[in-house]
């Protein structure tokens, strides 16, 4: 009961300038949705951000770490987001279900988004992020920054096809239908975690890895001081004995989460890896 009279009287702030917010673009906007902070911190100006997600801060999953220290955060608590007076809030399937019910009840508008399986659904949330913000030309370009990544990222023709896999902290890896997977493909790598029966995300055992090794092995970081048991299996020995038959090249957690602008990032450290582990293996071990 003592909740939702805050949440009331939170609400009674809205009533003075609700009508009029709601029928231009949307000037104060939170975001409950790790993968569409991103993409507002590209989109609009930060002034009319009021609150990413707790996680936006966080450099072991987000890429905008450093410039969500400078914005507002929130935890997802309905009296949080009330409070913001926000006229527009994203939310997705993970945020709290308590909130997305509360912000129903007071009348808050919220879009729902889904992560993107492939790189054309990412475009076409971009799009629709940018239309509810009235940031279309903005959005636009995002897409056209995105487009140039991936063409500037294809390989050379006649540059050998290398076979890769991803390899994270808890052994998890990314599958060919998933937008890692589709990116590898764009740099000229062939995902391995199809030879193991992985189509998205999921743990790959180690002795399956190191029986049927790739070329390359992209592997996420740890975190500072002792690593926990579930990340310590991407330094295992196992995988550096099989150095130099297989490079392990850095690809940190953060670029699997969301597509998006995260998806130049991630261009850029596939590139990278492909690039070094050319120049490392030579012509003889490419096959």
């Amino acid at each position: 009961m003592k909740r939702l009279l805050r949440i009331a009287i939170a609400l009674a702030g809205l009533a003075s300038w609700g009508i009029c917010a709601a029928a231009a673009s949307p000037m104060r906007v939170v975001s409950l949705n790790l993968c569409v902070d991103d993409i507002l911190v590209e989109l609009l100006p930060h002034e009319r951000i009021v609150a990413l997600t707790h996680y936006s801060r966080d450099p072991y999953r987000s890429t905008i770490y450093e410039v969500a220290q400078h914005l507002p955060i929130t935890y997802e608590t309905a009296e949080e987001v009330v409070a913001l007076q926000p006229d527009l809030v994203f939310a997705g399937r993970h945020s709290a279900i308590a909130t997305r019910n509360a912000l129903r009840r007071v009348g808050i508008p919220f879009e729902m988004f889904e992560v993107p399986l492939t790189v054309a659904q990412s475009l076409a949330q971009i799009r629709r992020i940018a239309a509810l913000l009235g940031r279309e030309p903005q959005g636009e370009a995002l897409i056209q920054r995105i487009e140039k990544a991936l063409q500037a990222a294809k390989p050379a023709p006649g540059t050998p096809v290398l076979t890769a896999g991803v390899y994270q902290p808890g052994g998890l890896t990314a599958g060919p239908k998933t937008i890692t997977g589709e990116l590898m493909l764009v740099v000229g790598m062939q995902n391995v975690a199809d030879r193991y029966g992985i189509g998205s995300y999921s743990p790959l055992p180690l002795e399956q890895l190191i029986s049927s090794p790739p070329q390359v092995l992209l592997v996420g970081e740890t975190t500072s001081g002792a690593p926990m048991r579930e990340e310590r299996i991407v330094r295992h020995r196992a995988l550096r004995a099989l150095q130099p038959q297989m490079k392990l090249e850095p690809f940190p957690a953060r670029l699997l989460y969301c597509a998006g602008p995260t998806m130049i990032q991630s261009l850029g450290a596939l590139v990278a890896a492909r690039d070094d582990a050319q120049r490392t293996l030579g012509s003889g071990a490419l096959r």
